[in-house]
């Protein structure tokens, strides 16, 4: 996204809401999106990820580093922390919606999916703050995910569907749509 002072401005003043996507952006080697100078401006900002395309893993959690370390280095040390990052990740996303009313963080009457990250890996060993482990360290293996109240991830596991026959079926799939080319 390449955006001049004006058209920053533009974004806040109007409300216009954009995705995030660190990793795509940094694989197309498009540049650097203006995220924190959108924030001050008061646009909605929420972060995404755009796919096989341009983007393997469409891991939301390895999207928050890569904000976190894309716009310090744009920012500055100071100009956009891990903080910052989950931000755009859990109420921006909601805020760019339009549901910020009912989605984008934990508090009682609102929706929520819950990530659990276990933190007991020797990687993480001495970490002072966890939190900042989501935007500075490797990604800790998700320990548990509730969609809806629903746990579907259990120790690193899909709970609702077989993994192994999804992923043979994706294979085959992505291979016979290969051997069309």
């Amino acid at each position: 996204m390449h955006l001049d002072d004006h058209a920053i401005a533009r974004f806040g003043a109007t409300g216009t809401g954009s995705a995030h996507c660190p990793s795509s952006n940094a694989r197309l080697a498009a540049g650097i999106a203006p995220i924190p100078q959108l924030l001050r401006a008061g646009a909605p900002v929420g972060l995404g990820v755009d796919g096989s395309a341009s983007n393997e893993s469409g891991q939301l959690g390895t999207e928050i580093r890569q904000a976190v370390l894309m716009n310090r280095l744009r920012a500055g040390a100071d100009g956009f922390g891990v903080r910052d990052g989950l931000r755009i990740a859990t109420v921006g996303g909601a805020r760019v919606l339009g549901r910020d009313a009912d989605l984008g963080s934990i508090e009682v009457g609102k929706l929520a999916d819950l990530a659990l990250w276990d933190l007991r890996g020797v990687e993480f060993a001495g970490l002072v703050d966890p939190v900042a482990s989501l935007g500075l360290a490797s990604m800790p293996p998700l320990a548990g995910l509730f969609v809806g109240g629903r746990r579907v991830v259990d120790d690193g596991r899909l709970t609702t569907i077989d993994e192994v026959g999804v992923a043979r079926a994706a294979a085959r799939a992505s291979a016979d749509l290969l051997g069309r080319v």
